[in-house]
């Protein structure tokens, strides 16, 4: 019993050490104004999935992903700010034509489906229409239904309709209820339209809206502006980078492009991507950076991912990202410690803010001039590191040792531990091997961590199983 006491003192103050020198190694200044994780500034567990608005009003950016744009303020522009039609805007309800700005330029009508009291309940009508409101006929409309029953699970199917002369098609009789979910959509020449998933009433019909425009392939044949946000943290032994792209289509014709490719690093790892209620994915490709496919109409998308590089702990750091044609704006931040620095070519020298948690952030940010060549790509400096030196981590590792030590004997020679206590620590060292394998692949413990941590968990494991095999014999 009191050798039990002993090594359970030991293993409690082998912990203490152990954590407070991993945190002094990581730099204290670091740790205590960088967000503990990606969506630490945005006071949510996941930040994969932030919503911000890369220059519409900033304050409701910084409320739905401060992540991405933790200080909440107004510095960036909206290119269709100002304009209650424009792309994201409620524009006509009824989906009529669109109209143009005092710039010249194409502001998109909303696709629509809403609830119309003169329809039958369970009955959908749909109207196909260009541009400019004309219906188009004898067009091939596919409309996806999903039930999510409690009994059966997730079912779907999908129906067909083709529209008549006045562009109008009708569905009878469909399915209603909360679990089930409908959407309209059109593919053609390789472009996805839409109109937002909806749900029928229970004693009304839904009308829907939906527009068609000519697709282009080449970029040439469109009218495209776009904004950049780039996040760079700091996470262990690598450095994680969030991008949210904006990219606004001020033309009448839809974008499709062939091979769009954000350049990234060769090293770049975990590449993954938030997905939206569209069909525009991001795709990495091995050393060369992040491929987009998708469909870019009239109005605002945006794409939202994020990737990491190797950081083996060096005072200054280097990375560069590609950026999204016609560049408009963009902005880089970094949570930071009292040193260090931020520099990005050809942007103005970094400031210092506080974002709504009170968190240190460096940033820098610049509008691109009509007049200068295009920007396709940005390279970011990380300077003055806070680094760790070597005794830190020689009592790391040292209170590492013992503490392992003192684990392997609590668990595995404490002869008053019979079959049942085995399985249980076997159990216990199983999930904890999961939850390891899971974090690593969604990015949250590095390489070098993951092979540390999965190490000492499986030779723990080894010494529950060689205990438990002659005890489960006698």
């Amino acid at each position: 019993m009191r050798s039990r006491k002993l090594f359970a003192t030991i293993a409690a103050a082998a912990a203490f050490v152990l954590v407070g020198n991993l945190s002094l190694a990581a730099g204290e200044d670091a740790g205590k104004s960088a967000p503990k994780d990606a969506g630490a500034a945005a006071s949510k567990g996941d930040a994969g999935s932030p919503k911000t608005d890369a220059g519409a009003n900033a304050n409701d950016a910084g409320r739905a992903s401060p992540t991405m744009n933790p200080l909440g303020d107004d510095d960036m522009d909206d290119p269709a700010a100002g304009d209650p039609h424009g792309p994201g805007a409620g524009g006509n309800p009824h989906g009529g034509a669109g109209g143009m700005d005092a710039n010249g330029l194409f502001q998109a009508p909303p696709d629509t489906a809403d609830i119309d009291p003169n329809l039958p309940p369970g009955s959908i009508r749909i109207h196909v229409v260009d541009a400019d409101a004309k219906p188009i006929a004898n067009q091939v409309v596919t409309i996806g239904i999903i039930n999510n029953s409690i009994a059966k699970g997730e079912s779907r199917k999908r129906v067909e309709c083709t529209t008549d002369g006045d562009g109008q098609c009708l569905l009878k009789d469909q399915d209603r209820g909360q679990l089930i979910a409908y959407r309209v959509s059109v593919t053609k020449d390789g472009a996805s339209f839409a109109v937002p998933p909806f749900q029928l009433s229970a004693d009304k019909g839904v009308r829907c809206v939906l527009h068609l425009y000519p697709v282009v392939n080449d970029l040439a044949g469109a009218t495209i502006v776009s904004q950049a946000i780039l996040y760079v943290e700091l996470k262990d032994d690598r450095v994680q980078i969030e991008e949210i792209l904006s990219v606004y289509n001020f033309g009448k014709t839809t974008w499709v492009p062939k091979d769009l490719l954000i350049e990234l690093p060769e090293t770049f790892t975990a590449l993954t991507s938030q997905q939206e209620m569209s069909d525009v994915t991001v795709e990495p490709v091995e050393q060369k950076g992040a491929r987009i496919r998708g469909t870019f109409g009239p109005g605002k998308h945006e794409i939202d991912f994020r990737w990491q590089v190797p950081y083996s702990g060096e005072r200054d750091l280097t990375l560069f990202s590609g950026m999204p044609p016609h560049l408009a704006q963009g902005r880089v931040m970094a949570p930071s410690s009292t040193q260090m620095k931020l520099l990005v070519n050809g942007f103005p020298t970094a400031i210092t803010r506080t974002d709504n948690q009170g968190q240190r952030i460096l940033v820098t940010e610049r509008e691109m001039r009509r007049d200068e060549a295009a920007v396709s790509r940005i390279k970011v400096e990380l300077r003055d590191l806070p680094t760790a030196g070597p005794g830190r981590w020689i009592v790391s590792v040292i209170a590492l040792v013992v503490m392992l030590g003192a684990i392997v004997m609590a668990l595995v020679i404490d002869p008053n531990k019979g079959p049942r206590d085995l399985r249980v620590a076997r159990k216990g060292l199983l999930e904890d091997l999961e939850d390891l394998e899971r974090a690593h692949r969604r990015g949250d413990v590095g390489p070098k961590t993951y092979e540390r941590e999965k190490r000492v968990l499986l030779e723990r494991l080894a010494a529950v199983l060689r205990d438990h095999e002659p005890r489960a014999a006698s």
